[in-house]
């Protein structure tokens, strides 16, 4: 049984994974108006950019079912993860002006809907030890 959130497990690393790829798309905006200056271009990179969104998808596909299937068979965290994979996929559709804000808050959400994974994991541990 998984107490604590930060350890080696699928939904902190799925956790990990999303939130840089919050701050990551946050931050580009403001990296890059000093990105020439500084040598940062290298983050506005849509291979880097592809490499988040495909491990977070990994990460959360795996965690989130074998959760889902093996333990508490509650959808809130699946429902909470396709939501922020939909503003991920809307973000690169929309105009530059809204897809830094959909960005964030996809990843953000993605990075909700593990938290939201592993405590239904906990509940369902503490339900099955009584």
């Amino acid at each position: 049984m998984k107490t604590k959130f930060v350890t080696l497990n699928l939904d902190f690393l799925g956790f990990s994974a999303s939130m840089l790829c919050a701050v990551h798309c946050a931050a580009l905006p403001f990296v890059m108006t000093v990105g020439a200056l500084s040598s940062f271009t290298w983050l506005d990179n849509a291979l880097l950019e592809s490499l988040f969104v495909i491990s977070s998808f990994g990460i959360a596909t795996w965690s989130l079912l074998k959760s889902y299937w093996r333990h508490h068979r509650r959808l809130l965290a699946i429902g909470v993860v396709a939501i922020g994979f939909v503003l991920l996929a809307t973000s690169r559709l929309v105009a530059e002006d809204w897809e830094p804000l959909l960005a964030v808050m996809g990843g953000v959400t993605i990075a909700v809907a593990h938290i939201i994974n592993w405590r239904l994991h906990i509940a369902c541990n503490i339900c099955h030890t009584h």
